[in-house]
């Protein structure tokens, strides 16, 4: 009976593979082969085994290693597996602001005021353009009558007697960035879980889906959810002041959104068409327990989150064309400084006191008098969440578990929320000491397009206080602020080696140190002076750090100076203590951080 051979499984690397196959061919093949000459070909064999088995034992290593979360590299991976989790977020958001609009209402014979029939309603969609070219969006109806009137200015009078013609009116409507695309996508036979392709990763919203038969198709979370609000009429809305009422409806046709480097991607469900019998606007109170013979009944908690039951996820178009329509920036840099949101490209109007038009040649004057202003710069950050942030984030929003109850829980969120809404770069929650009703203070700041911490604008931090009011404690009061930016840099001198050249030297230390420093740093995270030396010090070709010297930068292009640095320079002298609303940012890595030689 032959001898079972000996196999060591734990040999991974070349050399180690190479060992084991010799001492292999040693023992079981003695007299068939002993020639172990490094250049036989029995040797090239050996090596060529070994060097297949060391890559394969390197593929196997790094896909177990990309499986998990806390050990993978790869940016697709690790998006993927916190979409998982619960985090997801476009790879390039919308920005969005607040602009206000201006027109020229002719007044009311005997100098009585604006004649208000000639108020206008400008329509969702007016595209807008600032001076840098970068297109933006209505994304409300603006209506003028609902204005205050006391912003109403006279524009013009009759130059003789003095009387009023025009009085300029002004009413205020948020804008998005970009513009909106229609994709047609044709769809063939019935397939499980369709997955489609709609565009590049730069969309930034899927506004509607259609498909050719008329049916639309809603956007959840996941497949499995099978409830959405829709937005629907409130008859008494002159009377309370709200627009719309939430509704809760039956999407039996839902998609989920999957976004990579690649492109945008429409993932559906499995199930056909006749396999849904629920659909329209649904009552929670015609929700019953299951009933059966049984003279006892379980216990069963009533969730609303399922008001119907389905493994089916959904259903799968088939046969058909989809009309999906989607939002995305027409431009690298959406930013646009306060003012620069001036050209009105195209306008749609409606008249509610007179939608015939009977006095034709005053609204063309009220079409042609529309002018746009934005009084807040609208702040545009385009960069991705790093490996470690979405790791961080993924795990926050894991443990969150859709309710909003600790600090940490409020970071989540507001990360979470859609990009849509406004992106936010740092986020931090603070509880007031002072107050008696757990009032909570959540600092805020954004960033611009070219990398610079900014603050937030006002819409932004509405629709954060909106979208943690769904999960958030009731007896939960939030505040929400802008971080306060501090401004610094430092100036450092360094001893060379004679060995080395020192321009040399210096430049890898420069680079060392903006790198470090390119990530911009949390809210009330320190900056350790002792840091900077210890790279410094390890960097190839210095041997002493001689002096760190930390300042405040300020003046043109820096934010406000709040403080001096002997006010934030910890009594050792190691580091820069930041208060609990403030963000230290050097702005400018190359003239901010400078180096000499001694």
């Amino acid at each position: 009976m032959p001898k079972k051979p000996i196999i060591k499984y734990t040999n991974a690397d070349f050399e180690s593979i190479k060992r084991a196959l010799v001492e292999h061919a040693k023992r079981y093949y003695p007299d068939n082969y002993n020639d172990f000459n490094q250049s036989s070909f029995g040797s090239m064999l050996f090596d060529m085994v070994s060097y297949m088995g060391d890559v394969l034992s390197f593929y196997i290593d790094y896909q177990v290693n990309e499986s998990f979360l806390e050990t993978a590299l790869e940016y697709n991976n690790i998006r993927k597996m916190a979409a998982n989790m619960g985090y997801s977020f476009y790879g390039k958001p919308a920005a969005f602001g607040t602009v206000d609009l201006y027109v020229l209402i002719p007044s009311l014979s005997g100098d009585l005021g604006p004649n208000l029939s000639l108020v206008p309603i400008i329509k969702k969609g007016t595209i807008l353009r600032s001076t840098s070219g970068a297109t933006y969006t209505l994304t409300e109806d603006v209506d003028f009558s609902a204005s205050d009137t006391d912003t109403n200015v006279i524009a013009s009078r009759f130059s003789t007697e003095g009387a009023t013609t025009q009085y300029a009116m002004r009413a205020s409507g948020q804008v998005k960035s970009g513009g909106g695309y229609l994709q047609e996508i044709d769809i063939g036979p019935p397939e499980l879980f369709k997955r489609v392709r709609v565009g590049p990763n730069g969309i930034n919203e899927i506004t509607s889906v259609f498909d050719s038969e008329g049916h639309e198709y809603f956007q959840v979370n996941h497949l499995s959810q099978e409830i959405v609000y829709v937005e629907t009429t409130n008859p008494s809305a002159a009377s309370d002041g709200v627009r719309s009422i939430l509704k809760p409806q039956v999407a039996s046709r839902r998609f989920v959104v999957e976004q990579d480097e690649d492109g945008t991607y429409l993932q559906f469900g499995s199930g056909a068409e006749e396999e849904f019998e629920t659909d329209g606007l649904i009552d929670p109170s015609t929700v019953m327990l299951n009933m059966s013979e049984k003279r006892y009944i379980t216990d069963d908690a009533f969730d609303p989150n399922k008001l119907i039951s389905t493994d089916k996820m959904g259903i799968a178009p088939s046969n058909t064309t989809l009309f999906v329509t989607y939002n995305s920036n027409d431009t690298l840099d959406v930013n646009v400084a306060a003012g620069a949101l001036s050209t009105v490209v195209t306008a749609e109007y409606h008249f509610p006191m007179d939608p015939d038009r009977l006095f034709e040649t005053d609204y063309s004057s009220v079409i042609s008098s529309l002018e746009s202003y934005n009084s807040e710069a609208i702040i545009y950050d385009p960069s991705l969440p790093t490996i470690d942030e979405i790791k961080y984030r993924s795990y926050a929003i894991k443990s969150a578990q859709n309710r909003v109850v600790t600090k940490q829980d409020y970071e989540a969120y507001v990360y979470q929320m859609p990009p849509t809404f406004g992106n936010i770069k740092r986020v931090s929650v603070y509880n007031d000491p002072s107050g008696t009703n757990k009032r909570l203070t959540l600092y805020v700041i954004g960033q611009t397009n070219a990398g610079h911490l900014a603050e937030v604008s006002t819409v932004a931090k509405n629709n954060i206080k909106v979208w943690l009011n769904k999960n958030k404690m009731i007896s939960d009061v939030i505040d929400i602020k802008d971080a306060k930016i501090i401004n610094v840099g430092f100036d450092y001198k360094i001893v060379v080696s004679n060995r080395f050249e020192k321009a040399e030297v210096l430049g890898r230390v420069q680079e060392k140190l903006e790198g470090v420093f390119k990530e911009k740093k949390y809210i009330a995270e320190p900056i350790y002076i002792s840091e900077i030396y210890n790279i410094i010090n390890k960097t190839r070709g210095v041997v002493d750090t001689v002096k760190v010297k930390m300042k405040i930068k300020s003046g043109a292009g820096y934010a406000n100076k709040l403080v001096e640095i002997k006010d934030i320079l910890s009594m050792d002298g190691t580091y820069l203590k930041t208060p609990q609303n403030c963000v230290l940012e050097i702005k400018y890595l190359s003239s901010d951080i400078k180096g000499m030689v001694v």
